[in-house]
C-alpha cells in the first residue's frame, strides 16, 4: 500500500509543511488543555476513577494484581508510572488527564508521518487536523484508554490491510504484535483479526487456483505467523484469565454486559454476581448469546440492531465534532462513486480482497457498536473506525479523483487540493470553538 496514490507533485516546501503541523499541534494542545482544565472532567465520568484504581492497585501489589477483566491491563500501566503514594484521587486524576493530553499529541505527531507514506503533504496534515480537531480533543481530556487505542487499533488496521496487498515475513510478524498490543489496550479487536483471517484465507485459496505452490505455502506460513505472534503477545493475560475465569478470551462485557437490553440490567447482574458467584448459576440463568436468542423474538433482536444503528447514523449530528468530517468523507466517496465509476471498478478487480476485508471490517463493527448501544450510548466506541475509516475513504478519494477538477465559486479547483482545504476548514470550526476555554479560564 506505500505510495499506492499517484502523488502530485508537492506544493508545499518540507519547511512549510513542518511549520504548519507544528502550528497544527499547538493550537491543538493549547485547546485540548483548555478544555481539560475548564472542564475538568470529574473521575465519575465515563470509567476513569476505574483506570486510576486499576493503575493504583497495579503500582501497590507490584504488578501483581489481577482484576475483574473489564479493562486492560495497558493504559493503567501507563497512569501507574505516574502514581506516587500520597497522591489524592483529585491529584492522581489531574496528573492523569494532563498525561493524556500529551500523549494524544505525541500519537498526532506520529500520525503525521504515517499519512505521509500514503498521502501528499497537503492532505497529510488534513487528515492530522481531521483527527485532532473532530475526535482526539474531545477524548484526550478524560483519563481513559480511547485515544490511545484509537491509534494503537489503527496500526493493526494498516499492517493486516498491507498483509491483503503486498505480504511479507516481517511484516507478519509486525501485525500481529501490534494488533496483540491493541488487544492487551481495549478487548474490541478480536473481530478484526477474524474477519481479517478470513479474507486472507479466501485469497489464498483464490491464488491456489493457479497452481503456485510455493506462493500458497508462503502464505500459510505468514498467516500462521500473524495468528501465532498475537497469541504470544497476549499469551500470558490470557492463561490468567483461564486459570482464573475458566476462559482464554474472558471479557465482562462481551461474557455478560452486552447480552442484556439496559445497561441498568447488567449493572444490577454485575453487582449481585461476582467473579465467583455466578458459576453457582444454573447454565440457563447465565447471560449469554443462547439465553439472549431464547428470551427474544428476531423480530425484538431486529429493532434493536435498527435502533443502535440508526443512532450511530445520528449520534452527534452537529458542526462540533467528528460528525462533519464524517459526512464530508461519506459524501465525496459516494459523488465519486457516481462521476468516475470505472476508476472504481479498476480499483475493486486490483484489490478485491483488501476490499472485502475493509467492507467486512465496517460492516461488522457498525453492527456490533449497534447492538451494544442499548446498553452504553457513546460516540467513543463508534470513534475507533474513524481512523481506519478517513484513512480508506482518504485513499479512494484521492485515487479516483486523481488531477479531476470542479467549478465551484468561480474558479475550477483540482480535487486533491480542494478536499483538504475542506478539512482545514472544517478543523477550524472545533479550534475556534474550544478557544473560548481559554477566556472563559481568565
Amino acid at each position: 500500500m506505500e505510495h499506492a496514490l499517484p502523488l502530485t507533485r508537492p506544493a508545499l516546501r518540507p519547511r512549510t509543511v513542518a511549520l504548519i503541523l507544528l502550528a497544527i499541534l499547538l493550537v491543538y494542545a493549547i485547546d485540548t488543555h483548555a478544555r481539560r482544565a475548564f472542564l475538568s472532567p470529574p473521575g465519575t465520568l465515563g470509567d476513569q476513577s476505574a483506570y486510576l484504581g486499576y493503575a493504583r492497585h497495579l503500582y501497590e501489589s507490584n504488578y501483581t494484581v489481577v482484576e475483574d477483566r473489564n479493562r486492560m491491563p495497558v493504559f493503567p500501566f501507563l497512569l501507574s508510572l505516574l502514581y506516587r503514594p500520597g497522591l489524592t484521587e483529585d491529584e492522581f486524576l489531574e496528573r492523569a488527564q494532563f498525561f493524556n493530553v500529551n500523549l494524544s499529541i505525541a500519537l498526532l505527531a506520529a500520525l503525521f508521518f504515517i499519512f505521509q507514506r500514503f498521502f501528499a503533504p497537503l492532505a497529510s496534515l488534513a487528515l492530522v487536523a481531521t483527527t485532532g480537531f473532530g475526535c482526539f480533543l474531545y477524548r484526550a481530556p478524560n483519563a481513559q484508554v480511547e485515544v490511545l487505542f484509537y491509534f494503537i487499533s489503527f496500526c493493526g488496521f494498516l499492517l493486516l490491510l498491507r498483509m491483503l496487498i503486498a505480504p511479507g515475513w516481517l511484516l507478519a510478524l509486525f501485525a500481529g504484535a501490534v494488533m496483540g498490543i491493541a488487544h492487551l489496550t481495549k478487548a474490541s479487536v478480536l473481530p478484526a483479526i477474524g474477519i481479517w483471517c478470513v479474507t486472507f484465507a479466501a485469497q489464498l485459496s483464490w491464488r491456489a487456483r493457479k497452481g503456485d505452490r510455493r506462493a500458497f505455502l508462503q502464505g500459510c506460513g505468514r498467516l500462521l505467523i500473524v495468528v501465532a505472534t498475537f497469541l504470544a503477545v497476549i499469551f500470558p493475560y490470557i492463561q490468567t484469565s483461564k486459570r482464573i475465569y475458566g476462559s482464554y478470551f474472558y471479557n465482562v462485557n462481551s461474557t455478560f454486559v452486552m447480552w442484556f437490553d439496559s445497561s441498568t440490567d447488567a449493572f444490577k447482574f454485575l453487582r449481585a454476581y461476582d467473579k465467583e458467584s455466578w458459576r453457582q448459576l444454573p447454565p440457563d440463568q447465565i447471560p449469554s448469546a443462547s439465553k439472549y436468542w431464547r428470551e427474544h423474538s428476531v423480530g425484538q433482536i431486529a429493532r434493536r440492531l435498527w435502533r443502535g444503528l440508526l443512532n450511530l447514523a445520528t449520534q452527534n449530528a452537529m458542526a462540533i465534532g467528528y460528525y462533519k468530517y464524517a459526512v464530508a468523507f461519506a459524501t465525496a466517496v459516494l459523488i465519486l462513486m457516481f462521476r468516475r465509476p470505472t476508476r472504481w471498478r479498476a480499483i475493486l478487480v486490483e484489490q478485491p480482497f483488501a476490499a472485502l476485508f475493509c467492507v467486512l471490517f465496517f460492516a461488522a463493527y457498525s453492527v456490533l457498536y449497534a447492538w451494544y448501544d442499548m446498553i452504553v450510548n457513546d460516540t467513543r466506541f463508534v470513534l475507533s473506525i474513524f481512523l481506519p475509516f478517513i484513512f480508506v475513504a482518504g485513499i479512494l478519494i484521492f485515487r479516483v479523483a486523481n488531477d479531476s477538477t470542479f467549478p465551484i465559486f468561480w474558479r475550477r479547483w483540482r480535487s486533491a487540493e480542494f478536499f483538504p482545504r475542506l478539512l482545514l476548514a472544517l478543523a477550524a470550526i472545533d479550534a475556534i470553538y474550544n478557544a473560548r476555554y481559554l477566556f472563559l479560564l481568565g
